[in-house]
C-alpha cells in the first residue's frame, strides 16, 4: 500500500539556517555570465550555448518550484544539470561562467551541510549509523558526478568537442561515425544520474563498474601498470578505484539523502524495483529511511 506519509526522520531533511534564495540570486547570476559569454564575448560556441544556458535555467527552475517542498529531489535534479554547465564552461575557457558557478557550488554546499547538521541535531540518536548514511552521500554524490567531466564533452560541450572524441574513439579501433561517442556519453550520463542522485542505485552501481572495466580494456590501462600516470595513457589505479566505488554502491543503495531514499520512503517505488534500489524489504528500509 501506497502512503504519502514519510517517516520522521524526512523532516530533518532541509536546510534550516541558510535560505533558498541565495542559491536562486547565484543561479540566475550563472546564467546570466553563460549568456554573456555565449553572445556578448563569444566564447562558448555553437550547441554548447544551449546546453549552458538550458542547464542553468533549468536547474534555478527545479531550485525555485521544487527544493521549497521537497529539498532532497530538488537539490539533487538540480545540482547536476548545474554541475553539466559548469563543466562546459569550463571547457570553453568562459571565465564569467566558471567564476559564477563557483560561487553556486559554495551555496550548494552550504545547503548541503546545513541539512546534514540539522539531520545530526534533530536524529542523533541513530548514532554512527546515522552518520554513515551522510558519509555514503558525499562519496556517492562526488563518484556518480565525476562523470561530468566524462559525458559533458561529448554529449554537452559543442560540435568541434564531439568530432574531437570521434577522432579519440577512432584511436580505440571504433569507426569515425560517432555512435560510440553517442552511447558512451549515455552511459556515463546515466551512471551520473543513478549513482550521483541516487536512482535505481544498485543497478547503476553495477553499470558504472562495468563501464569502468570496459573502458578500462579500450584504454590499455592495464598494460600501463598500476600507478595512474604511468605514460602513455595511464595505469589501471585510478579505473579499478572506480570500479570498487561504483560495485560499493551497488551492495546496500544510495541511504536517504537520494531519489530512491524519498520514493522507497513515500512507497512510490514499485515493488519489482526495489532490488535494484536497495538491499533490505520494503518495512525495514522505511524503518532505516
Amino acid at each position: 500500500m501506497k502512503s504519502n506519509t514519510l517517516p520522521p526522520s524526512f523532516a530533518a531533511m532541509r536546510p534550516r539556517l541558510v535560505p533558498y534564495w541565495l542559491l536562486w540570486l547565484a543561479l540566475a547570476g550563472t546564467t546570466a555570465a553563460m549568456v554573456y559569454s555565449s553572445f556578448v564575448v563569444p566564447v562558448i560556441p555553437d550547441l554548447a550555448c544551449l546546453s549552458t544556458i538550458g542547464l542553468d535555467g533549468l536547474a534555478l527552475v527545479v531550485t525555485v518550484v521544487v527544493m521549497p517542498r521537497n529539498f532532497v529531489v530538488g537539490f539533487l535534479t538540480s545540482l547536476l544539470p548545474f554541475v553539466i554547465s559548469w563543466r562546459v564552461a569550463a571547457i570553453h575557457g568562459s571565465v564569467p561562467g566558471m567564476a559564477c558557478a563557483t560561487a553556486t557550488f559554495i551555496i550548494y554546499l552550504l545547503l548541503y551541510a546545513d541539512c546534514m547538521v540539522h539531520d545530526w541535531k534533530a536524529y542523533g540518536t541513530g548514532g554512527w549509523n546515522e552518520h554513515l548514511q551522510w558519509q555514503t552521500a558525499i562519496l556517492r554524490i562526488y563518484f556518480g558526478f565525476d562523470m561530468v567531466g566524462h559525458f559533458a564533452e561529448k554529449l554537452f560541450a559543442g560540435i568541434s568537442s564531439f568530432h574531437h572524441m570521434e577522432q579519440v574513439f577512432v584511436g580505440f579501433g571504433f569507426p569515425p561515425d560517432g555512435q560510440a561517442v553517442i552511447i558512451g556519453g549515455l552511459c556515463e550520463l546515466s551512471v551520473a544520474i543513478g549513482v550521483g542522485m541516487g536512482f535505481m542505485t544498485r543497478l547503476a552501481g553495477m553499470g558504472g563498474a562495468l563501464y569502468y572495466l570496459i573502458a578500462n580494456h579500450y584504454g590499455r590501462h592495464f598494460g600501463d601498470g598500476f600507478t595512474w600516470n604511468n605514460p602513455p595513457v595511464g595505469g589501471w589505479e585510478y579505473p579499478m578505484l572506480m570500479i570498487v566505488a561504483f560495485a560499493s554502491f551497488s551492495v546496500a543503495g544510495a541511504g536517504k539523502f537520494s531519489i530512491d531514499g524519498w520514493l522507497v520512503a513515500r512507497g512510490l517505488m514499485p515493488g519489482f524495483l526495489l532490488p535494484l534500489c536497495v538491499s533490505a524489504s520494503p518495512d525495514h528500509v522505511r524503518r532505516d529511511i
